[in-house]
């Protein structure tokens, strides 16, 4: 459920928009005829803000216009404004380091009383137009609203519920009731996140409560959301569904379609856990519309509430394309966000780079004020020359023997580097195998298709029907282009592990383990099931929901988790393959927390670890399977990155014939 809940900062947050009283249609009019400036400005932001939740690019257009206009007639509060909003739309298409630069330039033009002028007419109804410097104080606080929706994308969320307190007292600054409650709203959802799930109640209804007084119901579908979802959490199923469809009504009504979607995903997993094949498949289809249109980047998930439905219904065809399609589109948005949050990183980096420096100018300033009053009183201090003479031979000395220290320090520190890129030649050739799993098995899986489609090919030539056989030619074509792409890419992975020149630094960063166990052990499932059609278990999952967030690698914690997934749906289909009838493979995959840690199991109803090599099986190169299906280093790396890396435990239990369980406990702290 915690992947919808951080959807919901990036659509909950709307502040300029949604809110449009006129359709484009009429406000196009208004830009025939306009004559003034401020008369073009208002419409190009307002058609800006109504495609904002519609068409990203379209309110681009508009918006990026209505910046020249604000520019030109020096209008800094109205250019801080659009700033702002280009910079939600920039975070909403996952361009982070651009949208960063457009609240920077936003702050500083709002933050200048002297900018206060005439605000003109942005076509916000939140907006009272009491006075100039409340209506600034009011789109002040919106811009620290946005720019918490952008720091969110880091996972952290103490600075983004920072940011939105500020924008709440700027709203109640400018005497602003509705924008107080769109700040409520938002603390709500960050408290959600970090789930302290009362005061998120509190707040949200503090904010449906405003909303409802003060007739202001654009961001309701988004408000029921985030309540059903906390129900949810609770535990009372039934709540949240109404909550869910509530506030899908609500966001159809208003033309909130990003809240649409956030209502979708939830009922989408409802149905599916009951088992309604009609109702599931019907709200996965509408979601993918509304992705679609939207031109969003998750269109994973999308794809992927319709290949559960699909696989629930038994349509084995529509469920194995909306699976490619899947894990096609995960691809590309991960490395689109890998890159995005990189650009953005570093630009952070270089304002914190630029403070830096101004702290150390600062600090040159004072110490060369010191230095001229030192000047002026050397002469009362001449008396002491000599006892400072003896101590600048000392300090001499001592700097002659800092050299000395530091030039073997940094000697040292070379072979230091030298002994972990030889240690990481290791861990590289355990890696080899998970990094280029993924496009292997596009690679394989698309090979296969072809190799249907050909023979269907053949099929409809004999027949003579040559639009079919047209049909069948492009998709064989497509799949030959993806399968061509992905052999690339396994090359690159190939070629930059070959490359290799230094290791992994292993940065840590807080992460949902229940996330990070769901995504791998489907991965794990799918890989392996690409490679052995027999492949068949059932995966069962027991999530704690109130499990915390630890401190861990994700790449090397990924790599943990898919060793003991692979070998654990590698021990079931052994099994299988001897086991009589009535023999249901199982592996199952749980979390909790105890004494101050995480801990998550692993089990599995396989064969099961004979007692005479328990022992052994945490050993490097040791394996019990056949020549060439394992390399015996993936319980010994596992070992290192959990009890060396990380500071945990990873222990077994296992009887033969009946199943092994695998745990590991992960410090909180």
């Amino acid at each position: 459920m915690r992947k919808y809940l951080k959807i919901l900062l990036f659509v909950l947050v709307p502040i300029l928009g949604w809110a449009q009283q006129q359709y484009p249609d009429s406000l196009r009019k208004v830009l025939k005829t306009a004559n003034a400036d401020s008369t073009r400005y208002s419409a190009l932001n307002g058609i800006g803000e109504y495609y904002a939740e519609i068409n990203g690019d379209s309110s681009l257009t508009y918006l990026n216009q209505a910046l020249l206009l604000a520019r030109k007639n020096n209008q800094g509060v109205n250019e801080a404004a659009t700033l702002a909003r280009v910079g939600y739309v920039l975070t909403f298409k996952g361009k982070y380091a651009e949208s960063l630069g457009c609240f920077q330039r936003a702050l500083k033009f709002a933050e200048d009383p002297a900018k206060e002028g005439t605000v003109w007419n942005p076509n916000w109804p939140w907006i009272q137009y009491s006075t100039p410097e409340k209506n600034r104080l009011t789109i002040l606080a919106a811009i620290h609203l946005f720019y918490s929706i952008l720091l969110a994308t880091t996972g952290d969320f103490d600075q983004p519920i920072a940011q939105i307190k500020i924008s709440r007292t700027l709203a109640k600054e400018a005497g602003n009731r509705t924008f107080e409650a769109i700040a409520d709203m938002n603390i709500g959802v960050a408290y959600m996140e970090i789930n302290k799930l009362d005061s998120a109640l509190v707040s949200l209804q503090n904010a449906e409560q405003i909303f409802k007084q003060t007739g202001y119901k654009k961001y309701l579908g988004g408000l029921y959301g985030a309540i059903g979802h906390i129900y949810l959490t609770k535990g009372n199923s039934d709540l949240a569904v109404q909550y869910f469809h509530e506030g899908l009504n609500v966001s159809l009504q208003q033309k909130t379609f990003s809240l649409a979607d956030y209502n979708y995903a939830p009922l989408i997993n409802y149905y599916l856990v009951k088992k309604q094949k009609d109702s599931s498949l019907y709200y996965a289809r509408k979601r993918l519309e509304i992705v679609h249109a939207m031109g969003r980047a998750d269109l994973d998930e999308a794809y992927e509430g319709l290949y559960e439905s699909y696989k629930l219904i038994g349509n084995t065809d529509s469920a194995y394309k909306y699976q490619g399609l899947t894990l096609a589109a995960r691809d590309k948005k991960y490395e689109a966000n890998v890159k995005s949050l990189a650009d953005f990183q570093k630009l952070s980096f270089r304002a914190q780079l630029r403070s830096q420096q101004l702290e150390k100018e600062r600090a040159a300033s004072q110490t060369r004020i010191r230095t001229y009053v030192l000047l002026a009183g050397i002469g009362v201090f001449m008396l002491l020359a000599g006892i400072f003479y003896r101590n600048n031979r000392q300090k001499q000395k001592a700097n002659k023997v800092l050299e000395n220290t530091l030039d073997n320090l940094k000697s040292t520190q070379a072979q230091l580097i030298q002994s972990e890129k030889m240690a990481s030649l290791g861990e590289l050739t355990a890696g080899i195998a998970h990094e280029i799993q993924n496009p292997l098995n596009f690679v394989n899986n698309f090979s296969e298709v072809n190799a249907e489609l050909i023979d269907e090919l053949q099929l409809e030539i004999e027949r003579g029907d040559l639009e079919e056989v047209k049909a069948i030619a492009f998709d064989i074509g497509e799949n030959e282009k993806k399968i061509n792409m992905h052999g690339k890419r396994a090359g690159a992975i190939v070629k930059g592990m070959l490359e290799h020149s230094r290791t992994n630094t292993g940065e840590k960063q807080l992460t949902d383990m229940n996330v990070l166990c769901d995504e791998f052990l489907k991965l794990s499932f799918h890989g392996l099931r690409a490679k052995d059609k027999s492949l068949s278990a059932g995966m069962i999952t027991y999530f704690d929901p109130s499990l915390p967030k630890v401190n861990v690698s994700q790449q090397d914690m990924g790599r943990v988790m898919l060793n003991l997934f692979n070998n654990a749906f590698y021990a079931v289909n052994q099994k299988a393959k001897t086991a009589t009838e009535d023999y249901k493979p199982e592996v199952s995959v749980s979390t909790s927390t105890e004494n101050g840690q995480v801990i998550i199991k692993v089990k599995d109803n396989g064969s099961g670890i004979p007692n005479a090599i328990k022992d052994k099986i945490m050993q490097p190169f040791f394996t019990t399977k056949p020549t060439g299906e394992g390399t015996g280093l993936g319980l010994s790396l596992s070992y290192d990155i959990v009890v060396k890396g990380h500071g945990g435990q990873i222990t077994v239990t296992s009887n033969e014939g009946t199943g092994s369980e695998f745990s590991v406990h992960m410090p909180i702290d």
